[in-house]
C-alpha cells in the first residue's frame, strides 16, 4: 500500500452490537480486537486504526461480569492507561479477555513453543498479568511482532515507502544508470555516421569509436568510465555486434520519421540510383524530396 494514501474509517461503518453487562448495555465495535484472531487479510486503514485507536471499554465496565468459573480476580481499568502502546482488552463473546493487539494484527511465526494467551486466546489469569506481561514483552514473538509493526507504521505515516515501492525505486534508477552509461555510446556512433567517419579500426578494440570513446573518458565522463571500469565483455556494450545492432535501431528511427514527414507533406518525389559496392555487390540509394 502506497504511504500517500489516505485512511478513513468512517463511524458510519463501524459494526455496533449490544451486550448486558450486569444490567449496563454497552456497544462493542469492529474495533474490538477480538474481531481479528486469526483473520489473515486485514484493510490497512483499519489495521492501522486498530493499532492507534482501538475499543476500550469505558470506566463504567464491569470486568467482574467476564469472568470465567474458579477464576476470582477481574481485569483492572489502570493496565489499559499502564500498557496502552500494545494492551487491549475484548468484550467480544468467547474471546472476553486480555490481548496483545501487536501479536493479534501481526502474528509471529512459531518457531518454538505454543501461542497462548496475549495472542491466540485471551489471557485471564490476572493474578499472573503483571508477571506474564514481561514475560511477553520480552518474548522473541513479540519482538517479531514489534518490528513488523514498526515497519507498518513507518509506511502507514509515510516516513518509509513500501517494499514494492522500494523495488519499483530500484529498478527505476537502475534503468536510468543504464540510459547514462549508453548515451555517449549511442551518440558516438551517431557521431561517427554525421561525419562520415568509420567506427572500426583493424582490431576490435580499435578505430574511431573506441578513440573518441577513450577520449571521453580522458574527459571526465565519470558514468562511462565506471561502466568500462565495472563491466567485462559484451556488459560493455561496445563490440561490433552492438554496434551493428545500435545502427540499425538508430536507421529505423530515422526512416519512420522521414517516412511520417513524407506522408504529411503535400507532395514529394523520389530518386533512386544504383552502384556496385567495392564488393560488387549492387546498392540501391533511394531519395526523397519533400
Amino acid at each position: 500500500m502506497e504511504s500517500s494514501e489516505l485512511c478513513v474509517v468512517e463511524s458510519a461503518s463501524v459494526t455496533m452490537n449490544t451486550k448486558n453487562n450486569r444490567g449496563h448495555i454497552i456497544l462493542t465495535y469492529e474495533k474490538d480486537i477480538g474481531n481479528y484472531l486469526n483473520v489473515e487479510n486485514i484493510d490497512d486503514c483499519l489495521k492501522h486504526e486498530l493499532l492507534r485507536n482501538p475499543w476500550v471499554p469505558n470506566t463504567t465496565y464491569d470486568f467482574k461480569s467476564d469472568l470465567k468459573s474458579l477464576i476470582t480476580r477481574a481485569f483492572r481499568h489502570q493496565w489499559l492507561h499502564e500498557n496502552g502502546s500494545w494492551l487491549t482488552y475484548s468484550a467480544l463473546e468467547g474471546v472476553k479477555g486480555a490481548f496483545c493487539r501487536i501479536c493479534v494484527l501481526f502474528k509471529p511465526s512459531i518457531h518454538r513453543g505454543v501461542q497462548g494467551g496475549f495472542i491466540i486466546k485471551p489471557f485471564t489469569k490476572y493474578k499472573d498479568f503483571h508477571a506474564s506481561s514481561k514475560i511477553h514483552l520480552s518474548s522473541n514473538w513479540h519482538t517479531e511482532s514489534m518490528s513488523r509493526a514498526k515497519d507498518f507504521m513507518d509506511i502507514m505515516n509515510g516516513k518509509t515507502i513500501s517494499v514494492i515501492e522500494q523495488v519499483n525505486s530500484g529498478l527505476h534508477k537502475e534503468i536510468e544508470t543504464n540510459r547514462l552509461k549508453l548515451k555517449p555510446i549511442i551518440s558516438t556512433i551517431l557521431f561517427c555516421g554525421t561525419h562520415d567517419l568509420p567506427l572500426r579500426g583493424k582490431k576490435s578494440d580499435s578505430g574511431v569509436f573506441h578513440d573518441l570513446l577513450n577520449f571521453r573518458i580522458e574527459s571526465g565522463y565519470e558514468i562511462l568510465k565506471d561502466h568500462f571500469l565495472t563491466n567485462v565483455g559484451n556488459a560493455k556494450y561496445s563490440s561490433h555486434r552492438t554496434q551493428n545492432e545500435l545502427i540499425t535501431l538508430c536507421g529505423k528511427i530515422l526512416k519512420e520519421e522521414i517516412v511520417c514527414e513524407a506522408n504529411a507533406a503535400n507532395a514529394f518525389s523520389i530518386i533512386a540510383d544504383e552502384s556496385a559496392d567495392i564488393s560488387g555487390v549492387e546498392q540501391l540509394t533511394i531519395v526523397i524530396r519533400f
